[in-house]
């Protein structure tokens, strides 16, 4: 009994310890694992600072970076622009001095920069894309010989056009000097009713009664513009009077009435002059009262007024040496009348002025639409066949031809066969 005493002693020390040694083994443990999350926590705050301290020394040097390329650009551009005109005054006496060359060297020079664009693109494009067009290499070439046929016909009709748009512009300048146009003058007729006969005139230079009237200045500028021929010698004129007047008792009463029209010359000397006589178209009572019956709407909305219109051509005079300066128009009174009167009431009045040309300026006047046409074209095939026969390769592309290719695979079909 004692001795089991002893042992349940022993044995409850033992446990003691084991607890005791368990104790402080969790208690270091505890420690270890505190000092181990407290070291944790330290390195994650340094690596954190460390971080923002890198993240704003980049900022930093990427600002640098970019002001510094700002100034690059600017100086970059201050040159570029110093150098510009330059360059395009050398460009545009090459072109003056050896035009094939210059294209061609522009042509050389818009190929490279297409290239490079063509690797940049190439380089942005994705691998896979990339691999694909690899796959595709046939269908590939025979798009770029699409694409470059394509390129060369547009290349080709520009040049075309341009040839053309030259052509008719120097046919242009040909037919501006070679077809002359007639005189043709229009005006409106003022008469002034203050005299016996009234009259208007139109200026064609300079009219003498004008010339009176006008100051010192305006009048040395019209003397000395009389000196220059608006007319040119040797030409027909015809001159129309268009005359409206109102239908009214007093002009129906009135009958006949004359109207003069005289060439003068600078000094106011008379070189030519045609009169014509004129009246109202007679129209019956009875009918004058149906038409008037008829266009009884119009005459009261005022789309129809109770006048007629009187046009006289005037033929029979030459322009010669002495140019016509003005044209005077006066309406003539009746003999019968006392002065101041059978004048006709007048609305309107107009005078058109046109020369008739000889026959063989005639028809080139006539027919300068056609004549344009076929120089324009003649010229056009003119330049063309010159830039084939000169400039070939400029409008013509660079072709490798079969006779070529022939030539060039012949010798290597026609190697000896060594023996072994």
């Amino acid at each position: 009994m004692f001795r089991n005493l002893r042992e349940n002693e022993k044995s409850e020390s033992t446990r003691v310890r084991v607890d005791s040694v368990q104790g402080s083994s969790s208690v270091g443990e505890q420690d270890k694992g505190n000092s181990t999350v407290t070291t944790a926590n330290d390195d994650l705050v340094d690596e954190s600072v460390a971080e923002l301290d890198e993240s704003s020394s980049n900022l930093l040097v990427f600002l640098a970076g970019l002001v510094i390329k700002a100034i690059g650009f600017q100086f970059k551009l201050l040159i570029t622009l110093f150098k510009l005109p330059i360059w395009l005054s050398y460009c545009c006496s090459m072109l003056v001095f050896d035009p094939c060359r210059t294209i061609r060297r522009g042509r050389e020079y818009l190929m490279r920069k297409l290239l490079r664009l063509w690797g940049v693109v190439c380089e942005c494009v994705s691998p896979f894309i990339y691999e694909w067009l690899k796959e595709q290499k046939s269908m590939w070439k025979l798009a770029l010989r699409f694409g470059w046929g394509l390129l060369w016909a547009v290349y080709v009709c520009c040049i075309l056009c341009g040839l053309l748009a030259s052509s008719f512009v120097v046919g242009g300048l040909m037919m501006r000097y070679i077809v002359e146009e007639p005189v043709q003058m229009k005006a409106a007729l003022n008469f002034d009713y203050t005299k016996n006969s009234p009259v208007a005139f139109v200026p064609i230079i300079s009219c003498p009664d004008v010339v009176r009237g006008v100051n010192s200045e305006e009048r040395f500028l019209v003397e000395k513009s009389m000196g220059s021929q608006v007319i040119p010698p040797n030409q027909k004129l015809q001159v129309t009077v268009s005359l409206t007047l109102p239908e009214s008792d007093y002009n129906r009463n009135l009958g006949m009435f004359q109207v003069r029209v005289d060439f003068l010359s600078a000094n106011g000397k008379a070189l030519a002059s045609s009169s014509h006589p004129w009246m109202l178209q007679f129209k019956s009572e009875p009918i004058r009262l149906l038409l008037t019956f008829l266009e009884i709407a119009p005459l009261v909305t005022g789309y129809l007024s109770e006048s007629q219109t009187l046009k006289v051509k005037m033929r029979g005079f030459t322009e010669g040496d002495v140019p016509t300066s003005c044209l005077r128009v006066m309406i003539e009174q009746r003999a019968e009348f006392r002065p101041g009167a059978g004048i006709p009431e007048i609305y309107d009045a107009s005078l058109v002025l046109e020369s008739e040309l000889p026959l063989l300026k005639r028809i080139l006047w006539y027919w300068k639409k056609t004549l344009f046409i076929w120089v324009s074209m003649t010229l056009f095939m003119m330049e063309l066949l010159l830039a084939l026969v000169c400039c070939r390769s400029i409008i013509i592309p660079r072709v490798r031809t079969r006779d070529s290719s022939a030539g060039n695979n012949t010798p290597q079909n026609n190697q000896p066969v060594q023996g072994s």
